[in-house]
């Protein structure tokens, strides 16, 4: 298992965040893919398919939800709110 001090000697420069476009400083399970994260690559949409379907929304479905990505102090809360 590699440790972040390993990580960061490796990027080169100590405290460097790494690069996730460069394939070398992704996780060893990820690089397999990174050909499907390419942005040099993406041009436009794929073509529409016979398994594409639409998603219809409901008229009455609310145009947003009053949630919450993760749960927040009261005062936090508080803060947001103002």
């Amino acid at each position: 298992m590699e440790t972040k001090d390993n990580q960061e000697q490796d990027n080169g420069e100590i405290g460097k965040e790494p690069d996730k476009m460069n394939p070398e400083d992704l996780p060893e399970y990820i690089r397999p893919f990174t050909h499907l994260f390419n942005k040099k690559k993406f041009k436009k949409l794929p073509e529409r398919r016979e398994w594409d379907h639409k998603i219809n929304l409901m008229d009455e479905a609310p145009k947003e939800l009053n949630a919450k990505a993760y749960t927040m102090t009261l005062k936090e809360e508080e803060a947001l709110n103002q």
